[in-house]
């Protein structure tokens, strides 16, 4: 029986048959949203628009979409429904879960609240909320981000990222950090940024604005730094440093290069600069070498320096120990200088360059307090704390233009 409320409206309740009834009515809708089952359903019609509630194990569909939920409150006329209550919308290979998703039937845009969580066959994103936007494949996550890569073992989080599933790219705001595990995660690579962009499911990642890097005993900070998974290589720009134990190096460019996502050597571009501590064995006093040179490589084995090229006005300031003993400083220069370590100590140094252009002197402890002097300089200037530096306008401009998308 129809009745009529003082407020003017119309009220009635329908059970599980009459569900089928409203099923029925949405058959035949070519593209439409269509429902498929509801336990029970509850209708009125509000403003002149019709409003529908269902209740208990709720199913919709539309094209190839299926969505289901414990309750489902659909305005019929505005053409959008609020699904709440484990809420699941399946279009495979996605999936779309929420506390509570409201459904646009014409845009099919997707707003998800409450551990909001799509996900394909290899990648998931998790979210305080998001909005779908299903003809883009495109999302918008805010509140305690993450996106990862279960096959890559991938991970990238921050506090608003945009997603574009089809081609894997996202960019991300609120001090963005990148992880990339190894098989053991005992030496994950990970990267923190202000703003940060992940392109071809994490083959390549630019990070913008005081970044920082850690893998190992590796840890380095820049202004711009360019990942290539496939290159295994980490591009540092922008003032870098890079920090390897009590190791420190400074130079216009650092190149980080892998292994098995393992750092296994570094190289050190444009008025590069090297300062080592000589080993605590040897000294227990802190005492440190030095190196520079137009480039610097650095082979590593084992957490260890194997050995180190320097090429273009290459310097070198370095300890001589005998039995423990410190015996002096051997002051090298040359077109090129070839080291070779082991175990972390000098085995032996060649050096490579016109007669005329490379010398070798060595100073013995009882004459280097002049050369000591111009060596603390040196180490000096590059052992110097990184002044902290404003916002990039790159990286402003990135920044505000990911945030618009938000308004």
């Amino acid at each position: 029986m129809v009745t009529f409320s003082d407020s003017n409206r119309v009220w009635w309740i329908l059970f599980s048959v009459i569900a089928v009834v409203f099923a029925g009515f949405d058959e035949g809708r070519a593209g439409r949203l269509q429902l498929v089952h509801a336990d029970s359903a509850l209708g009125w019609m509000e403003d002149g628009r019709l409003v529908r509630e269902l209740i208990g194990n709720v199913v919709f569909r539309q094209d190839s979409s299926y969505m289901y939920c414990d309750r489902a409150l659909q305005f019929v006329d505005d053409q959008y429904v609020r699904f709440q209550g484990h809420v699941l919308i399946q279009t495979p290979p996605r999936e779309l879960r929420a506390d509570e998703i409201f459904y646009f039937e014409i845009s099919k845009v997707q707003l998800a609240r409450g551990r909001a969580r799509l996900s394909d066959r290899d990648r998931i994103l998790t979210a305080d909320s998001l909005r779908y936007f299903e003809t883009e494949e495109r999302a918008l996550a805010q509140g305690r981000v993450a996106l990862i890569d279960t096959t890559e073992q991938v991970r990238l989080n921050g506090s608003r990222m945009e997603y574009l599933r089809l081609e894997g790219y996202a960019r991300a705001v609120g001090r963005p950090v990148f992880t990339h595990h190894d098989s053991s995660r005992t030496d994950s690579l990970m990267i923190i940024s202000d703003y940060m962009e992940m392109l071809d499911d994490g083959a390549v990642i630019e990070a913008v604005d005081r970044v920082e890097i850690t893998q190992g005993h590796i840890r380095a900070t820049c202004g711009l730094l360019q990942y290539m998974k496939d290159e295994e290589r980490i591009e540092l720009s922008l003032n870098p440093v890079a920090v390897r134990d009590a190791d420190r190096m400074r130079g216009v460019r650092i190149g980080l290069i892998l292994d098995e996502r393992r750092i296994d050597a570094i190289q050190v571009e444009g008025e590069g600069a090297v300062v080592t501590r000589v080993d605590t064995t040897l000294s227990p006093d802190p005492l440190f070498d030095f190196l520079s040179g137009e480039e610097i490589f650095i082979r590593l084995r084992q957490q260890q320096v194997d050995s180190v090229f320097v090429r273009g006005r290459a310097i070198s300031y370095y300890h001589l120990f005998e039995q423990k003993q410190n015996k002096g400083i051997n002051k090298v220069l040359g077109d090129e200088i070839h080291m070779k370590l082991n175990d972390g100590k000098m085995q032996q140094v060649d050096v490579v360059s016109a007669p005329a252009a490379s010398s070798g002197i060595f100073y013995p402890q009882e004459k280097q307090r002049a050369l000591a002097q111009e060596l603390n300089g040196l180490i000096e200037q590059v052992m110097l704390p990184v002044q902290a530096t404003s916002p990039s306008f790159r990286g402003k401009e990135k920044k505000d233009d990911l945030l618009k998308a938000f308004n």
